[in-house]
């Protein structure tokens, strides 16, 4: 068995321009432009590496904020080959018996999402596994994020000279923290470390998505009734749907009932955009995907998280507000005890 750690560079929109997903019709954020990973035997000893630039054919300007991240000049994707030939090559150069490790879940959110793009099946052949997961885990016995330079730092791990933001050097960075801590014991213990995440990397893919702008209101976007009702995209009969919980900041989801065609994920993430005026407004997407009993789980434990949330706020307004109440009554009658 090999151990693939890949990582991907991607152009954005620019001020989180929607064109790009109301013209695609599709969940997407990005356009995968690098592709960098390195291969490793069963003792993490280096095998090979692969670095490809990647044509885009949607997001063809490439962002200043991604330009001063990565370095990759325009030039540079001139020299790309297509994605769909990228993927093809990266696939052969991973082989049958290979695993795939990213540093974090959104290399792999933004590879399935390039993916139906181009129209190449979504589903990914090889198993993957989060090594930043596995690394907060074992480090640290959480599943926080934690900045790859972060954990570098903390193994004593020097860049060697290489740029951070390439595809190639972060895969690099990504094998010398697999080498340093105890790889195979968070992987035997994966199921378990992941239960409780909440990355779209562990939804199921879409089946479904629409877009709604020109909110000029963040708190009543989700208020909106086409916004919220949900229809299976099977009959088109109106879901039944339980309350919309909050997963992480921006990100909802509910479960919605087909009398016919039973549970559906509805998703819901929203976001800023700047208009042509320069004025901010905000979108929303709905994704509705299958609701395995994994997505049934996350919003049942969500739902009872929230409410305690709410329950705990209640109380602190309560007791503050008895407590400027007993003020103002002091006030009012100063000589009474």
């Amino acid at each position: 068995m090999t151990y693939i750690i890949f990582d991907l560079e991607w152009n954005q929109p620019f001020a989180n321009d929607i064109s790009f997903m109301k013209r695609t019709g599709l969940p997407v954020s990005g356009e995968i432009i690098q592709i960098g990973a390195i291969k490793l035997d069963e003792n993490l000893e280096l095998v090979d590496t692969f670095n490809t630039f990647v044509k885009p054919q949607y997001l063809t300007r490439m962002h200043k904020h991604v330009e001063k991240l990565t370095h990759i000049s325009a030039a540079d994707l001139a020299m790309g080959v297509s994605f769909v030939q990228a993927y093809k090559d990266f696939e052969h150069w991973c082989g049958d018996d290979a695993v795939l490790l990213t540093w974090g879940s959104d290399d792999i959110v933004m590879l399935r999402e390039n993916l139906k793009l181009f129209g190449l099946p979504g589903t990914i052949k090889h198993t993957w596994y989060d090594a930043q997961l596995i690394f907060a885990y074992l480090q640290h016995g959480n599943t926080q994020q934690v900045a790859l330079s972060k954990a570098m730092e903390e193994l004593d791990i020097k860049q060697d000279e290489l740029n951070a933001h390439d595809a190639l050097n972060d895969s690099i960075f990504t094998g010398y923290i697999c080498k340093a801590i105890a790889l195979d014991q968070g992987i035997a213990q994966y199921e378990q470390i992941s239960k409780n995440t909440y990355s779209q990397a562990y939804f199921p893919k879409p089946i479904s998505f629409f877009i709604y702008e020109n909110f000029g209101d963040k708190r009543k976007v989700l208020h909106d009734n086409k916004v919220r009702r949900a229809h299976c995209p099977e009959c088109q009969s109106l879901l039944t749907t339980n309350k919309i919980q909050r997963l992480s900041g921006d990100k909802f989801l509910s479960i919605g009932r087909c009398p016919h065609h039973g549970l559906f994920g509805v998703h819901w993430r929203i976001g800023k955009y700047m208009k042509r005026n320069r004025e901010l407004s905000y979108y929303v997407t709905k994704t509705l995907t299958a609701a395995p009993p994994e997505l049934q789980n996350l919003y049942e434990e969500r739902a009872e998280l929230n409410r305690q949330k709410e329950e705990a706020y209640l109380a602190r307004m309560a007791a503050k507000q008895a407590e400027e109440d007993a003020k103002q009554q002091f006030i009012n009658n100063p000589d009474k005890k």
